[in-house]
């Protein structure tokens, strides 16, 4: 067992920020707030209809109620159909694309059963259907608010100021990021995840000493080292998200 040292901000110089010779730093626009912003408002507008369904009318098998709900999600579910994610949400866009299709196939398999007035499948339907939307909500809403707070600012760095190589916002990305890192230091995973604790804190370090390395290297950058300093970063963040993933196969 390997002893790890927590990253802290006290053992960072402050950056000074200078092209190496030969190379241009450019200048990039700040990041829209909305495509920082983890929201989907067509998913928030079928709440409207899910709450009653769930819990007024399905725990109380009403199914006149179950049936008088359906047509009124129609059109919130065709505009989440829609729907554009946010840029912060596109490393998510595979599976809320899968969640979405479950979602919407249980709605159709509830539309069938009360066609057909089959009372024993409008309650496994609704079920399903509701069991769905609140995948699809979980992809939205972060697990960990703390890794959240870090990837707002590691977007911004990797699919803008970096590939922009704009120095001065790189450097600014990377002095929010380090800041980020205690608190993520000291996040605890929930109760389903709890096995991943060690390896979260971990990787967690690896992912503090990654932004270091990044501020280090922007004392005297070149463009090359940034690159794969900012690559490191986002590799590091993405093992934390396999943390995750990985929560299906226990």
């Amino acid at each position: 067992m390997r002893t790890r040292a927590l990253f802290t901000l006290a053992a960072l110089a402050p950056v000074l920020i200078l092209p190496a010779c030969g190379e241009q730093s450019g200048s990039v626009p700040e990041v829209p707030t909305t495509e920082l912003t983890a929201e989907v408002p067509e998913l928030d507008a079928v709440h409207e209809f899910m709450s009653p369904l769930w819990h007024d009318a399905f725990p109380a098998q009403d199914y006149e109620a179950i049936a008088a709900a359906v047509p009124q999600f129609e059109a919130s579910l065709s505009a989440l159909a829609e729907a554009q994610l946010p840029g912060i949400m596109q490393d998510k866009l595979a599976r809320w694309e899968e969640q979405k299709q479950l979602m919407l196939e249980s709605f159709e398999g509830l539309k069938t059963a009360v066609d057909a007035g089959n009372q024993a499948e409008m309650l496994a339907y609704t079920e399903a259907f509701h069991m769905n939307y609140e995948g699809m909500v979980r992809i939205v809403r972060p697990v960990l608010p703390e890794l959240e707070a870090f990837h707002q600012h590691l977007y911004g760095l990797y699919h803008y100021y970096g590939p922009g190589y704009d120095l001065e916002k790189i450097g600014g990305a990377a002095t929010e990021m380090a800041a980020a890192i205690p608190p993520l230091q000291g996040a605890e995973l929930p109760s389903n995840l709890a096995g991943h604790q060690a390896h979260f804190e971990m990787v967690v370090t690896d992912l503090g000493e990654a932004v270091g390395t990044l501020m280090a290297t922007l004392d005297n950058p070149s463009k090359a080292d940034v690159e794969a300093a900012i690559d490191a970063i986002h590799d590091a963040y993405e093992e934390i998200l396999g943390i995750f993933d990985s929560s299906g196969d226990d």
